[in-house]
């Protein structure tokens, strides 16, 4: 039985005709968010990881309105600069009215799952589904795991045809994961300014950081595995999703953070991001405590102190932190003393350019190798 927290999966090999779909109208939609499938104590069975957020993307709430207005306020900027494609895309997951107490059901292959818990307040759904070793075989013989990434979709009521697909990474239980900042590690925010940091966010192209997506494609081609853990809304991921997509950073797992507009002021949205990301590494590392992990963020928030946290908590696990040094906040050497502390020198390092790193798994202790196959291994 799944633990209470995450779900219930049920009704393994019934199909929509049997009355296990969705609860899903025809002007609603459903978004999912990668997510990962790890092995139980057992060593023969997955149990997978389903998260994504039932929406209705035309109506648009009062508190939408408020806050679009109040955004164009913080940002400083005329009403026509509201008008754009690209604010459109952003703010729509935003204005979308969310949709509580949602079934949600989902298929692979020819089962289908129904999730124990509905929507929340948020239209946010998670819950987990199990399969065997013996029934992942045939669906990656039938092409539903591709690339380590179980597929599988939202299972609609009768008649609509839509699709809304998901997958989640089979990760295996040893090997090495790298868990990923977003925001000014992997692409220009400026979260120090939130002025900047909104109209960066809302009005304008998203800028990589040069050399990152390189520098990450060479770690996935040493099979590591990723996992995007930053304290930007959810409603952001479709955004990211795409930016990810285009730069051709690896494909992982996002974990992103909640928000709700009446929880929070506008005036600190981007000022409480790291709020709830210590504790969703841990939680990484809780879930695969047989693997090695590399911490990688910036100095401009407080990853450092995260990292060196998790590092103190998790010994052995974190093998290495790397964290790019931002001008506008480096990482000086009282404050690097104060967040590494009682780490040894060599687990950690600051960069500017990642060139830097390339190369750095040299240092990596052996039973950390990258090269140890991570995705579904045959002796996990």
């Amino acid at each position: 039985m799944a633990d209470s927290n995450v779900g219930l999966a049920v009704g393994c090999g019934m199909d929509s005709g049997d009355g296990v779909f969705t609860e899903l109208a025809a002007d609603e939609m459903v978004v999912l968010y990668p997510t990962f499938a790890h092995l139980e104590p057992d060593g023969e069975t997955w149990r997978v990881a389903v998260a994504g957020a039932v929406l209705q993307p035309d109506q648009v709430r009062l508190g939408s309105r408020i806050l679009i207005r109040m955004l164009r306020r913080a940002m400083k900027v005329a009403a026509e600069a509201l008008l754009t494609d690209i604010f459109r895309q952003r703010i729509r997951d935003f204005a979308a009215s969310t949709q509580r107490g949602k079934r949600v059901a989902v298929g692979v292959g020819e089962a289908t799952f129904f999730l124990r818990k509905p929507t929340k307040h948020n239209g946010h759904f998670a819950g987990s589904f199990r399969l065997t070793r013996e029934e992942i075989e045939p669906l990656e013989a039938a092409g539903h795991v591709r690339d380590g990434w179980l597929q599988f979709r939202v299972v609609p009521p009768n008649g609509d045809e839509r699709e809304f697909r998901g997958r989640a990474l089979l990760v295996g239980r040893t090997g090495l994961s790298i868990i990923s900042d977003i925001d000014d590690t992997l692409k220009h925010s400026e979260v120090t300014c939130r002025q900047t940091l909104l109209a960066n966010t809302f009005l304008r192209d998203f800028q990589n950081v040069p050399g990152m997506s390189n520098l990450y494609q060479e770690w996935a081609r040493q099979r590591a595995a990723f996992h995007y853990v930053s304290s930007s809304p959810w409603q952001l991921f479709r955004p990211l999703a795409e930016f990810f997509a285009a730069d051709e950073f690896p494909a992982g797992t996002f974990h992103l953070r909640p928000f709700r507009l009446r929880n929070h002021l506008l005036l600190r949205l981007f000022m409480i991001r790291r709020i709830g990301k210590a504790e969703v590494i841990k939680s990484i590392l809780r879930t695969f405590p047989e693997r090695q992990f590399v911490l990688i963020g910036d100095s401009g928030e407080r990853d450092p102190e995260i990292y060196g946290s998790v590092a103190r908590m998790f010994p052995g696990q974190v093998v290495a932190i790397y964290i790019r040094d931002l001008p506008v906040r480096p990482l000086d050497e009282a404050r690097a003393s104060k967040a590494f502390r009682q780490l040894p020198p060599s687990l950690w390092r600051t960069f500017r350019e990642p060139a830097e790193l390339l190369g750095q798994f040299a240092a990596v202790p052996a039973s950390a190798a990258i090269s140890t196959p991570c995705l579904v291994p045959p002796d996990a």
